[in-house]
């Protein structure tokens, strides 16, 4: 007995006070000392001065002591019981030895093994009880928090090695003493204990005890509760300890319900809720949250009762009170809404629940607090899952007779309209919370909204006329634009009409118009017709008596609008069979007459013949449903358009029919106004003739273009493709006997755009005669058109693939045949062919086919090496063909770009240097549009690097642009097998300052150290160049200048030539110029990003050389297509392919290089994506 004294009188001499709290829990590393613990803690907090951490080791090096001299091991598992023995004999006598040994047994017992344990089953019963019995004591509660804590701790990790199976008595004390300390007053304690709990009955789950531990855990329950209850229910105020005590078990019983059992659940909630009172109290919050988790596990045959009433409580409490915290209400409505879909299909009890519902919490809607939008959203679920449409049967405005349960539900139904419209005329400006509400409401009940909502839509309608803010205008209108697409605009115009007073010339309700041309869908044709086209024509007729002022403006916008209506109408239309007929008179006359009004023709029309086919497609509910939900910010998930879903595939092929009925001869109508129109009006004409062109068939389109032949005078033109090779030497003075004036250039090129028109759809037959057409327009050198004729014979190539791989060798004849050298149109026109026809060359992978696209790369790499408007273009063919080729649905998409790389690749070995570098400029291109794929392209890599040797300087330049682009682009993990060669091939160049080949490596190690880091790119650098690379380094950190040699080139420059930055700056603009009327290129955002990853920022040092250097050197590295590389300033000139020399940059006596030695050299521009960023000291 004296021996194991000694533990808690060595803590006790060891410092008498205590802050209670234990020390840091990480693990022990017991491994390093032969699994002594003492040892352990001493090498942990033997340099500690800390109280605590005095009285822990004090405590360990008794208990060590005593372990010793018994001859035990100094493990775990033989500290325990020594230590539990010595925590019970200090006690609450002596807190600071408790505190240490508490610390000691929370440190210790992790480090035990629980499964399997290796206490003995006495051993761990015998300290588990005594823990128990210490935390059950009344002393307990005067040890420090931090004590108490830890002895939980220490006895929810050894009821872990209990065997509950075998003997449930050994474990049912230390659960109560754990259950018990799970309502302590303390906070810390109370969690260790709920987490320990929880641990617990995870384990005693497993043991199969869950119904021993349940009772437990319910009588705990019980306990608490029953006092809680009965002062609620004499409406007794609730005493602060007693109501904590009761909270505290709430929240102890909702970490605890997963675990429970059936019948303990069930018993909890038949408690629980009847703790639920119209008023708050302290236990509401814990209440409800308990209530909601066990209502998620318990099945609903078995509480249908106790839910019911449950519902009852729940909605007693939802009435506004300004005492009720905003976050019980929306906890309520919750819990409201769970009971509902529970209960769902066994009761229809939101008939009774949802008015009275709405109506209690109809006011937060309105307060514009952050709960209003809370409840809302409640109240949307509760209307999308409990309020079915289909039970409400419509007949024009009045209800079918139906039976006694179907007059409940739409008394409930109208009961909650009522409630939403009398809560909105309480309001100046409807908040967003409640008009969400009214929009889900309208969706959901469709058809039905215009007998339980039309008092709604009126009071919007009013709000929407005296709205003046975007903002607040904006969800009226989406509330309004709801119920169009749910009841129809005819029911809406029916409420809410436009009219037009002819005395007064004014337009009632005109604000609806923009609403009904952005939310009519499935709406009759019949409907435009017959009220909205009088109306319109009625407008016009009154704004052409107004000639000017204000209400001409006005009477000109009203009928603006009402004829915009048409595409609206005709989105989706119903009745297309039967007034069709009508609108192809109306669009005919006003694509004939009027100039105004052909925009909203042609887009009606599209929108008829897409939406009809849309219609009868198989995923049209998915399609057009999403389209719908995207008109409103709110994204409702479900809502119904009833006219949609009525509308049956069979009856769309039938609209389709009877579209296509009258394409024949709306075709040749619209063809004939085509040819007399301006050329703003034949944009929109070439949309209406399309559509028309998808219905009419091959047949009837043929017959118009060869009439068409015909009357232009044009019967000599070669309508059929010739079997013999194209010839380009034609006779030019049959020709020009044909083509005398330009009226029959204009006829010509007008049936060029009918063919672009009509390609898409063409038939076999057909396209024989277009082609035939095309190829005649450019083997003819002096006719004006062949842009438009490669623009369509690019469309017959893209969309007829067959087509144009039997024709491949013609096709190719006659792109080869033009020279577009100062035609900016049909250089883009010819690229596009190259494109289309490259994409399919690759896909179909025959050899045969294969050696014919090279031709067409090659057309490409020497468009690269061209002026910038060809390089722009073929950067954008390039980028379109891998986008094409990596975007295919065929499984064989990697490989078909794959294949692109290795054709580019093969230019790699031709003895051209200007070949060479246009193709690794290509590649360039390639890999930072998809820098990952090329690791998978064999050889990509070390073909390119070794061109860094290349005695030609383009090579050099052009590969040094690629590295550049590699290390930008790739990931630093993919970096890490590739930096050992890449350092390899570009330090040979550090030491040439020529060329600023110096500073693109400085350049390129700064990236690779940025992203590797400098030890990983060290360790691979040769030593020859190491000292160079830690240069780069530390001038990374701004210790001392980059790259000297490369910095004194520009500032040689300068000296000799004080024009050359105004030189080099009219170089770069003529190498990067962007056209106006054409998006850049993508190259062009490709070396923005280089530039930015690169980290390279304008210096702005003042008064600093080191500033002012790296600021000017910057400016002069070179030609600007440095960012990437993409762009060489050599100028391909045909005939003399490669024959660019290393020598061609020569200076002149004055010592500036000159621009007339090599006329197809550029002076070097700036290159401002790579100045240098300013760095601080």
């Amino acid at each position: 007995m004296k021996r194991k004294q000694r533990a808690p009188a060595a803590a006790a001499n060891a410092d008498p006070d205590s802050d209670g709290e234990e020390p840091s829990q990480t693990p022990l590393p017991l491994e390093s000392f032969s699994g002594d613990a003492c040892a352990a803690l001493t090498a942990r907090y033997g340099r500690s001065a800390a109280p605590q951490h005095r009285h822990l080791l004090a405590s360990a090096a008794a208990i060590r002591s005593i372990l010793l001299d018994d001859g035990m091991p100094l493990t775990p598992a033989s500290y325990l019981p020594a230590a539990v023995a010595a925590l019970r004999a200090a006690g609450p006598a002596d807190p600071a030895a408790a505190s240490a040994l508490a610390s000691l047994l929370a440190i210790l017992l992790p480090h035990i093994p629980s499964s399997p344990s290796s206490l003995p089953p006495d051993a761990a019963s015998e300290s588990a009880s005594a823990l128990a019995a210490f935390l059950s004591s009344p002393d307990a509660s005067q040890l420090p928090t931090g004590t108490v804590r830890s002895v939980v701790k220490s006895l929810g990790h050894l009821t872990l090695h209990l065997d509950a199976g075998a003997d449930w008595d050994a474990v049912a004390a230390p659960l109560e003493a754990l259950l018990a300390a799970s309502v302590d007053q303390r906070a810390k304690v109370r969690k260790c204990a709920q987490e320990s709990v929880e641990k617990l009955f995870a384990y005693l789950e497993q043991c199969g005890c869950a119904k021993k531990a349940s009772n437990a855990a319910v009588g705990m329950f019980e306990k608490h509760i029953s006092l809680a209850r009965s002062l609620i229910n004499s409406n007794s105020d609730i005493s602060e300890g007693k109501e904590t005590d009761a909270a505290h078990m709430l929240g102890a019983m909702v970490t605890l319900v997963p675990y429970l059992s059936k019948k303990a659940r069930k018993k909890v909630f038949s408690d629980a809720y009847q703790l639920l009172s119209p008023c708050f109290t302290p236990l509401t919050r814990h209440v409800l949250r308990l209530l909601a988790d066990l209502l998620g596990h318990l099945k609903a045959e078995t509480v249908e009762s106790e839910v019911e009433s449950l519902v009852s409580l729940v909605v007693a409490y939802l009435p506004y009170d300004e005492k009720k915290p905003d976050d019980t209400i929306v906890s309520a409505l919750y819990l409201m809404k769970s009971c509902l879909d529970k209960l769902v299909g066994c009761s229809k009890l939101w008939v009774e629940v949802l008015p009275t519902a709405f109506e209690a919490v109809s006011g937060y809607l309105t307060l514009g607090r952050k709960c209003s939008d809370d409840v809302a959203k409640v109240v949307q679920d509760c209307i999308d899952s409990h309020i079915d449409h289909n039970v409400f049967v419509t007949n024009g405005s009045q209800l079918n007779e139906c039976d006694a349960e179907d007059l409940s539900d739409q008394t409930a139904m109208k009961s909650i309209c009522l409630t939403i419209n009398s809560r909105l005329h309480t309001c100046a400006y409807p908040p967003d919370s409640i008009l969400t509400v009214v929009l889900v409401l309208f969706l959901k009940l469709g058809e039905s909204s215009f007998v339980f909502m039309k008092d709604i839509l009126l009071t919007l309608a009013q709000f929407a006329m005296k709205m003046d803010k975007e903002s607040q205008l904006k969800n009226v209108q989406e509330c309004i634009g709801a119920a169009v697409v749910a009841m129809g605009p005819y029911k809406v115009l029916s409420l809410v009409p436009i009219a037009f007073d002819e005395d007064r010339l004014t337009c009632s309700n005109s604000w609806l118009l923009p609403i009904l041309d952005k939310y009519t869908y499935g709406a009759p044709l019949q409907l435009f017709l017959e009220h909205i086209v009088p109306l319109a024509k009625s407008v016009q007729n009154a704004s052409d008596r107004v000639k000017k002022g204000r209400k001409h403006k006005d009477l000109q916008s009203w009928t603006d609008q009402l004829w915009n209506l048409l595409p609206s109408f005709c989105r989706y239309s119903v009745d297309v069979h039967h007034s069709f007929g009508s609108l192809s008179k109306l669009l005919v006359e006003i694509f004939k007459c009027d100039e105004c009004l052909y925009k909203s023709a042609a887009k009606a029309l599209q929108q008829l013949v897409d939406g009809t086919r849309r219609l009868s497609s198989n995923s049209q509910d998915v399609e057009i449903y999403m389209e719908l939900s995207a008109l409103f910010s709110s994204k409702p998930i479900s809502f119904k358009c009833p006219r949609l879903e009525r509308f049956s595939k069979k009856e769309a092929r039938k609209d389709l029919k009877v579209l296509a009925s009258h394409s024949a001869n709306l075709l040749c109508t619209f063809a004939d106004y085509f040819l007399e129109s301006s050329p703003e009006k034949r944009a929109h004409l070439k949309v209406a003739l399309r559509c028309l062109a998808q219905l009419s068939g091959s047949t009837n389109i043929c017959e118009l273009f060869v009439s068409l032949v015909k009357r232009f005078d044009l019967e000599n033109t070669q309508l059929e493709p010739d079997s013999q090779e194209c010839k380009t030497d034609v006779d030019r003075k049959d020709e020009e006997s044909i083509d005398t004036t330009d009226e029959l250039n204009n006829r010509r090129s007008l049936l060029l755009d009918l063919i672009s028109t009509f390609a898409e759809v063409a038939d076999e037959d057909l396209l024989d005669k277009l082609f035939g057409f095309i190829k005649s327009c450019l083997l003819n050198s002096s006719m004006p058109c062949h842009s438009k004729a490669l623009l369509a014979l690019s469309i017959i190539v893209k969309e007829h693939n067959e087509y144009s791989m039997a024709h491949l060798d013609e096709i190719l004849l006659l792109l080869h045949g033009i020279k577009p050298a100062l035609d900016r149109t049909v250089l883009e026109s010819q690229l596009l062919c190259y494109q289309h026809l490259l994409v399919h060359m690759i896909k179909v992978d025959e050899e045969n086919t294969s050696k014919k696209a090279f031709l067409i790369l090659n057309e490409l790499i020497v468009a690269l090496k061209s002026k910038k408007e060809s390089r722009k273009l073929a950067y954008d063919v390039l980028l379109a063909v891998s986008a094409n080729l990596r975007s295919s649905e065929s499984n064989s998409a990697d490989s078909d770009l794959q294949r692109l790389f290795t054709m580019v690749m093969g230019y790699l070995s031709t003895p051209s240097p200007h070949i060479v570098s246009g193709a690794i400029a290509a590649l360039s291109l390639l890999i930072y549009s998809d820098a990952n794929f090329c690791m998978e392209v064999p050889n990509l890599i070390q073909s390119v690097l070794v061109l860094l040797q290349h005695k030609a300087i383009e090579v050099t330049k052009a590969a040094l642009g690629f590295v550049k682009v590699l290390v930008t682009s790739l990931q630093p993990e993919k970096l890490l097998n590739l930096q050992a060669d890449i350092m390899s091939g570009i330090l040979p160049l550090s030491s040439i300052t020529k060329h600023h080949f110096k500073w693109k490596v400085v350049l390129i190690v700064e990236i690779l150290i940025r992203k590797c880091g400098f030890d990983a790119i060290n360790l691979v650098t040769p030593d020859k160049y190491k000292d160079f690379v830690k240069s780069v380094e530390e001038g990374r950190k701004g210790n001392h200048n980059l790259a000297d040699g490369a910095e004194s080139e520009p500032k040689e420059h300068e000296q000799h030539d004080p024009k050359r930055k105004r030189v080099d700056s009219n170089a770069e603009a003529g190498q990067e110029g962007t056209p106006s009327h054409r998006p850049p290129s993508k190259s062009w955002s490709a070396g923005k990003k280089q530039a930015k990853d690169s980290h390279f920022k304008k210096g702005a040092g003042k008064g600093n050389p080191r500033h002012a250097a790296k600021k000017h050197q910057g400016k002069a590295s070179g030609d600007r297509g440095d960012r990437t590389n993409f762009k060489s300033k050599s100028k391909w000139q045909p005939g003399n392919r490669g024959d660019k020399l290393r020598g061609n940059n020569t200076k002149s006596r004055g010592g500036a290089f000159s621009k007339t030695q090599n006329s197809g050299t550029r002076a070097p521009g700036h290159s401002p994506s790579f100045k240098k960023r300013k760095r601080t000291a």
